[in-house]
């Protein structure tokens, strides 16, 4: 098998197949990527021994890139580094059960390992060392010796390995940076209020996601899992439900990524001694924006941006230019999503994953078109219209792409934690007290 768990008869290469039935049988050499079935239960030995070991490999790039002279060196901790981030993906199964909601950690693990090595080849292949110009351990006239600076690498690297937006860091300048606002959460307390609120938030958007029944699929699916489209309601309600899981869906990433984020927050300032200052907004109500330029380089949240750039925009740019570039940054960023869906079990789905964000690119390019060709920017009430009709399009793919493989359906946490089950626990007590049995 191996390979084949990852690009199933439904992924984009076996789409390609159906068409014309020449597509090439083997892509990749088969035990590239082991059979899903293969993996190994993940034991506190495979993440004291192989995991950490990981995250200690991508603190010693974070370490080397404040250093001069050290570029060798990193891609040579980079090659371990990838080596082992690979076997850590998909050798093992974190989940542990197949049970309904117990596919989200394997996931996660493969994202995460995927943006890691991501930002682990932007370390290790800057022409230029990394330097913290605020907020740095170092004061300003801090001697220039090898070991008061090794020693300062080796504290700011902390601050390096969490900072993907570069805020303080003389790389990070081309990111934008949401403008705060009075509203902005301002100091420790703040943000723990912030997680609480935005995290119950979440947990009612989830409810609201896993309310939705899911129709049985002829595509790859979770025994629990199952699709968006509805091929029995008529044709109004069966696209209704489809635009308002589309919806909900991003709703629920983006307060999910606002609840980490407060909570991230809170701990450095708490136990690192860092300030709100280094803790800016992290979207800027994407809801509003009027095209997908607007949406996805400003409002949308820039945690992934210079990966994205350093590993597919510059590379694609100069072969394809500009266009190639921008399609070549969402290109990144739908692979790394996809390994992700591959870590849930059911293999890759690049027709519908990674085609997402590469019809993000090819939107983006097309708003860039019309400004050549009219002078004006897309904009307005029509850029709006626009921007969310594109996503809502494309999304729905992605969307019932994870919702077959049973990731709607996920626990994102205990049954005792959340809010939205008391809830329904109080409704159903007064429903029985003083009201009529629900139909």
């Amino acid at each position: 098998m191996g390979i084949f768990d990852a690009l199933n008869p439904y992924s984009s290469s076996g789409f390609l197949a159906n068409l014309n039935g020449t597509f090439p049988e083997r892509l990749i050499p088969d035990g590239l990527i082991p059979s899903i079935a293969d993996r190994k239960p993940a034991t506190r030995g495979v993440m004291f021994g192989e995991f950490v070991p990981v995250l200690a490999l991508f603190y010693i790039l974070a370490v080397l890139v404040q250093l001069p002279n050290t570029r060798v060196l990193r891609l040579s901790v980079l090659v371990a580094m990838g080596m082992l981030a690979w076997r850590v993906s998909t050798r093992y199964d974190y989940d542990g059960s197949d049970e309904p909601g117990h596919n989200l950690s394997s996931m996660t693990v493969c994202w995460f390992m995927s943006f890691l090595m991501l930002r682990a080849t932007d370390l290790a292949n800057e022409a230029k060392p990394f330097v913290r110009e605020r907020f740095s351990w170092l004061p300003p006239n801090a001697p220039k010796d090898f070991s008061t600076q090794l020693k300062g690498a080796l504290l700011n690297a902390f601050d390096l390995t969490f900072n993907a937006r570069g805020i303080g860091w003389n790389w990070g300048k081309s990111i934008y940076i949401p403008p705060s606002t009075p509203s902005s959460r301002k100091g420790p307390l703040d943000f723990l209020i912030g997680h609480v609120i935005t995290q119950t938030f979440f947990d009612f958007v989830l409810f609201a996601q896993q309310s939705w029944d899911l129709s049985p699929s002829k595509y790859p699916t979770h025994r629990y899992g199952g699709t968006i489209f509805n091929p029995d309601l008529p044709p109004l309600r069966r696209y209704g439900k489809v635009m308002a899981m589309t919806f909900i869906c991003p709703l629920g990433l983006c307060t999910s990524f606002q609840a980490t984020y407060y909570l991230i927050g809170f701990l450095g300032m708490t136990v690192f001694g860092q300030v709100a200052e280094q803790w800016p907004p992290i979207f800027q109500a994407p809801w509003m924006a009027t095209s997908l330029a607007d949406f996805w380089g400003l409002r949308w949240h820039q945690v992934f941006k210079r990966s994205f750039v350093v590993c597919g925009a510059k590379p694609a740019a100069q072969f394809f230019g500009r266009a190639g570039g921008v399609i070549g940054a969402f290109f990144v960023s739908g692979i790394m999503h996809d390994f992700g869906v591959w870590g849930s079990g059911l293999g890759t789905e690049l027709s519908s994953v990674t085609l997402f964000f590469v019809m993000m690119g090819v939107g983006c390019v097309l708003e860039g078109i019309w400004k050549e060709k009219t002078g004006s920017k897309v904009r307005g009430p029509l850029g709006w219209f626009w921007a969310m009709a594109w996503m809502f399009f494309w999304g729905s793919w992605i969307v019932d792409a994870w919702a077959r493989r049973g990731l709607i359906i996920s626990k994102m946490s205990a049954d005792a934690a959340r809010p939205s089950l008391y809830w329904v626990y109080v409704a159903e007590r007064w429903v029985k007290l003083h009201g009529k049995p629900l139909q």
